[in-house]
């Protein structure tokens, strides 16, 4: 019984922190135009709050990786849970420019560094059943991404409020994290120093870092012109109804594949070229309604990579 109640107190932090995050991302991928407005930013300008966000995500976690494990992941996520949040907060309530973007940069660190260490942490405790709890904590992190579209297109919802309630959501994952006592144990050897170092120098292993370094700049990326491009290409304001399916597309994706371990390669050959030939069509498309099929597709063959 004990056991049952540990497992789901760590599981359950996991989707929530998941969920806070997925709901910033999504949120912020629907009210950029909206923020873009309210600082006076030109369209193209906007992407300088997109850019600082992701300057935290890329840097951050590579900067922290080791010293998360000799201070302990437990530790690291706490600090950097706490930068999310404080970020969140600072973004929702002010409206100086400056303080905005330092508050989006914090977003992106806490961001980078709580979705990585807390999915090595999930490996770390349930190494047989690891690859079901990640899958399950980021389809949590496709429906926070699918709620804040919804959320963020009713009328009376203001922009703020998307990262009040992701700051407030992973508070309380943090109080979560705190009162659990089974992520205690320091591990002073990261599995990535124990790679062989052949592994990293060989042709495969550059090919594959390429591929999956484009394919995160597509996956993160498409949600930040869906909005754009359907209010440019049809006048349309489906670009929150895009995204919401975009997300729920790839929520139910990686849910399924979480249930499949055969033919792993297979299915990763198939989904990269069903995105390529999606995206061709999604460019050539005379219609509101086909361009959100397409958008779902996209998100379905995302999932699981």
């Amino acid at each position: 019984m004990n056991k049952k109640k540990y497992l789901d107190r760590k599981i359950l932090f996991s989707c929530l922190l998941h969920f806070s995050i997925g709901f910033e991302m999504g949120g912020f991928q629907t009210v950029l135009r909206t923020m873009a407005e309210f600082f006076s930013l030109e369209r193209i300008d906007s992407g300088f709050l997109v850019s600082a966000q992701y300057v935290g995500i890329i840097l951050m976690p590579a900067l922290i990786g080791r010293i998360a494990d000799r201070v302990g992941k437990k530790r690291t996520l706490v600090v950097f849970m706490l930068v999310f949040s404080i970020g969140a907060f600072m973004v929702g309530v002010s409206s100086w420019l400056g303080i905005t973007v330092l508050g989006l940069l914090f977003i992106g660190s806490g961001y980078g560094v709580a979705e990585s260490v807390s999915t090595a942490l999930l490996g770390d405790h349930y190494k047989e059943n690891a690859d079901r709890y990640i899958n399950l904590s980021q389809a949590f992190l496709c429906i926070g991404a699918v709620a804040a579209p919804l959320v963020s297109s009713l009328t009376f919802f203001l922009w703020r409020w998307v990262f009040l309630s992701s700051s407030a959501v992973c508070l309380v994952s943090l109080v979560l994290l705190l009162s659990e006592t089974g992520f205690t144990k320091v591990m002073h050897t990261s599995d990535a120093l124990l790679l062989d170092k052949s592994l990293i120098q060989s042709n495969l292993f550059r090919l594959f870092f390429i591929t999956m370094l484009l394919y995160v700049g597509m996956e993160n990326g498409f949600g930040y012109v869906v909005e754009t491009y359907f209010y440019d290409s049809f006048r349309s304001s489906w670009g929150a109804y895009a995204i919401s399916l975009y997300w729920s597309a790839m929520a139910l994706s990686r849910l399924l594949s979480s249930t499949v371990s055969s033919n792993l390669y297979v299915q990763l050959k198939i989904r990269f070229i069903a995105i390529t030939l999606v995206y061709v069509v999604l460019v050539l498309s005379p219609s509101p309604v086909l361009s959100l099929i397409l958008c779902a597709l996209i998100g379905f063959s995302y999932g699981p990579i």
